[in-house]
Parts: structure tokens; C-alpha cells; sequence
């Protein structure tokens, strides 16, 4: 019985060092903080725009920028499952012309997704797509009418599956939405 428990004591002193290790590379390499808090800012950054922008929840409501209220969209998963829900939010097209933060045309840079949590967009994508479907591709506050809490927001980007049809577009509805990074081609 005692050489039992002595190797569930190893086994658990070596998966709890795998463990604490795993959080520190995720911690230092994807600069993620496992203990802090979405309060919904955003911040667009990268070689494409002329300063790095931080945006709040408040500030994305704002009647300056166009709103998208109550719209489906519609999606595709990775496992090729259809489904559609409603939401409302603020057009990522719209954000970048009306704070003219671009220093390239649209059609040169790309731009990509990052969660809190470490989750990034599976690829960058050209930004002529959020400027051509101003509609169609938003940063959500509102699920089906009602604010999106810490699980599923409070900001989400959403792109519209008409934008991209060849992708699975649900990997783009990156929750907890907390940078948008926007490279030159």
C-alpha cells in the first residue's frame, strides 16, 4: 500500500509542476492574465494604424459610430454545423474611418482577433472585408437584446458567414474581445 501512494505523490508532484508551468508559458509568451478582468475595453494596435487606440464598452455605444441593432448572423463551426443568433454592436469599418486611424488603404493591411483568455483568430484577414460589409463584420455588445456577460462578452467580434463563405466564420467570434491587431500586407 505504501509504494501505491508513493506513486500517486510522484504522479501529482510532476503534474502539478506540468501545470504551473503551462501557466507560465501562457502568462509570459501570449501575455495572458488568467486573473484579470474584460471590462470591455478594446485596443486596436499594430503597424497599420497610426497610434495604438483603446476603446471602452461606453464608447463603442456611441451614436458617432454606425450601430448594427438586432441583425442575425449567420454561421458555419469547424465541424461544418449551421446556426444563427442576433446581435447588436458597432461596425469595425465604421470605428476605423470615423477615428481615421489607418495609415494604409484597407485592401493593404489585415487584421486579426485576441481574446483575454489567449484565444486568437485562426488567420489575419484583409481589412477591405470590415470596410465593404460595414454591416457585417461588428465588435457585439448585445446577444439576442441583452448585454453579453464575462463568458460570452461583453465584446465580441462577430463576422456575418456572406463575408467569408469559404471559412468556418464561427472561429472569428472571438469572446471576450480585448485587442484587434492590424498588420500591412
Amino acid at each position: 500500500m505504501n509504494r501505491r501512494n508513493f506513486y500517486i505523490l510522484i504522479f501529482c508532484i510532476i503534474f502539478g509542476n506540468f501545470v504551473f508551468w503551462i501557466n507560465v508559458y501562457a502568462f509570459v509568451l501570449f501575455d495572458v492574465d488568467l486573473f484579470q478582468v474584460n471590462n470591455g475595453t478594446i485596443v486596436i494596435k499594430g503597424e497599420g494604424v497610426k497610434n495604438e487606440f483603446r476603446i471602452s464598452l461606453t464608447e463603442l455605444k456611441s451614436e458617432e459610430y454606425l450601430q448594427i441593432v438586432d441583425k442575425e448572423f449567420n454561421f458555419l463551426n469547424s465541424v461544418g454545423n449551421q446556426y444563427s443568433e442576433i446581435y447588436s454592436g458597432v461596425s469595425l469599418g465604421s470605428l476605423l474611418q470615423v477615428k481615421d486611424m489607418l495609415l494604409e488603404d484597407p485592401a493593404e493591411l489585415t487584421f486579426r482577433f485576441y481574446s483575454l483568455d489567449g484565444y486568437v483568430s485562426p488567420m489575419a484577414l484583409n481589412l477591405s472585408l470590415a470596410t465593404t460589409y460595414m454591416e457585417d463584420v461588428i465588435l457585439a455588445y448585445e446577444l439576442d437584446g441583452s448585454s453579453m456577460d464575462q463568458y460570452t462578452g461583453p465584446v465580441r467580434s462577430v463576422i456575418n458567414r456572406n463575408v467569408i463563405p469559404d471559412l468556418a466564420n464561427s472561429q472569428y467570434a472571438v469572446k471576450q474581445l480585448n485587442q484587434i491587431l492590424i498588420e500591412i500586407v
